[in-house]
């Protein structure tokens, strides 16, 4: 699943995200044409959609004679998996590399800290 999104992209799934139904392609056409002024031909939006569907996020499902698209993943699920892809792309998917890039020189506040403790606690207490 891919976690980089186009700004279009991202607005589209927004909609998703904020609604959470599925819809026909001419319920997201007359959306984003009333709703938004994209003036978005029928190609445009359906090279959107493909694109979404390619990288996961979106399926689509035939409904008699109508095409439904709807969101596979929560907007949680997607952060958590951009936040797991740069980790790994960046930062050799260690935390400790990633808070060293992050303080850089600065040292760690301790009210960093003892959230940073918090934080790691309560996921070892759910696993």
């Amino acid at each position: 699943m891919s976690s980089h999104l186009s700004k279009t992209e991202y607005e589209i799934m927004e909609y998703f995200w904020g609604m959470g139904d599925k819809y026909t392609f001419g319920e997201l056409m007359k959306y984003f044409n009333e709703n938004l002024d994209k003036n978005w031909k029928k190609q445009t939006l359906n090279t959107f959609l493909s694109r979404l569907i390619e990288k996961g996020l979106l399926k689509k499902e035939k409904e008699g004679t109508k095409t439904c698209y709807q969101m596979k993943i929560t907007k949680a699920q997607f952060k958590q998996n951009k936040a797991r892809a740069i980790l790994k792309e960046s930062y050799d998917g260690k935390i400790s590399h990633f808070i060293a890039a992050l303080t850089g020189d600065d040292a760690i506040t301790d009210v960093d800290e003892q959230e940073l403790l918090s934080q790691i606690k309560a996921i070892k207490s759910d696993s």
